[in-house]
């Protein structure tokens, strides 16, 4: 159990623990063979998570802008992190690189790309992206204030709305331009279309916390904007885009579960901050489970909606058993270093 606190951080942690499986469930391939339900799943729900992990970390990181210290603990950790993980998935990348067919002397730029804009693996774009992002946003609050913070990520995120509603756009100047920067930048979803907006979102919400806007009817907002969220999502699924990482109504979505979820009494009492750890493991490592799945059943006479069930379930236990592996190690760490504390007492 724990003390009471302004925020509930146990809730934040129970929904980004169901995010982390979201985004394995996204990453599994194709679950069912009725399209709106793989559209719901995979461009509509799996979209939430990351923005949503977005909000969170620049909602408690939002004090920090006055504290140079703390912001530099956090972004030395984050980038050990990063690092370590993308030394992991260095095979996943050489393999990628070389089923690309490229000459051999051009893969140490490959590797740059990766490690400073796509990342080693599928799931590692988020941090360069959300790193470039922070830097952009804090420049600019520094430099503009929030309001002007504001508009331009708004901007910025009108850019990457383009590849959604690219079906709608046709013949149009807007998707020629953005197809001559897709074909050079590859996508919109990086540091400065998409992670900034959410960046500007945390902020927002905990300069305005305590505003009526975020502090009454809160599950009732929620439920109008996935209402929205929703509408919307069936004018994309109508003529699909490009791609569809940006929507319209997604930093609204997300801020407000956000802020119903820090003000939710719901399992408050609770310390849930193993669920947290347990969705870094998952997000981090469920890649590997899932490449393995993918060549052990690739000859298994299976259906491709089969094959992903089957894919997801071996990713899903896969991944828990790492964050358990993981939990139990920091555990012991912990342990024996409150041994050592003690015999130096001693």
């Amino acid at each position: 159990m724990k003390k009471n606190s302004l925020y509930n951080t146990s809730n934040i942690s129970l929904f980004q623990y169901l995010f982390a499986i979201a985004v394995i469930l996204v990453h599994s391939g194709r679950l069912t063979s009725y399209e709106p339900v793989h559209f719901g799943l995979k461009s509509m729900l799996g979209r939430l998570a990351v923005p949503f992990f977005i909000v969170c970390a620049s909602f408690f990181l939002k004090p920090s802008l006055r504290d140079a210290r703390k912001m530099k603990t956090y972004l030395v950790k984050i980038v050990k992190t990063y690092l370590f993980w993308s030394c992991v998935y260095l095979p996943y990348a050489w393999v990628f690189f070389s089923s690309l067919h490229l000459p051999v002397y051009l893969f140490p730029a490959g590797v740059l790309i990766a490690l400073l804009y796509l990342g080693m693996c599928y799931q590692l774009w988020y941090i360069p992206a959300f790193l470039l992002g922070l830097f952009l946003v804090n420049q600019l609050v520094k430099r503009l204030g929030m309001v002007w913070t504001g508009l331009i990520t708004f901007l910025l995120y009108c850019w990457g709305l383009i590849e959604t509603y690219s079906a709608y756009l046709d013949t149009t100047s807007l998707l020629k331009g953005y197809q001559l920067y897709s074909n050079l930048f590859f996508t919109a979803r990086n540091g400065l279309f998409y992670t900034p907006i959410f960046i500007f979102m945390g902020y927002y919400l905990y300069d305005h916390f305590h505003a009526q806007t975020f502090r009454v009817h809160r599950w009732q907002k929620v439920a109008l904007a996935f209402g929205l969220f929703c509408l919307e999502g069936l004018i994309i699924f109508q003529h699909e885009g490009i791609d569809k990482n940006f929507f319209l109504l997604l930093p609204f979505v997300t801020v407000y579960l956000v802020n119903a979820c820090l003000r939710s009494s719901f399992l408050k009492s609770y310390d849930l901050q193993y669920l947290k750890q347990m969705s870094m493991a998952l997000y981090f490592s469920h890649p590997i489970f899932i490449e393995w799945a993918r060549y052990g059943f690739s000859n298994v006479p299976l259906s491709y909606p089969d094959r992903g069930k089957l894919i997801f379930v071996t990713a899903l236990l896969g991944s828990h058993l790492f964050g358990l592996a993981m939990l139990s190690y920091h555990s012991w760490q912990k342990e024996e270093k409150n041994r050592s504390l003690e015999k130096e007492v001693l």
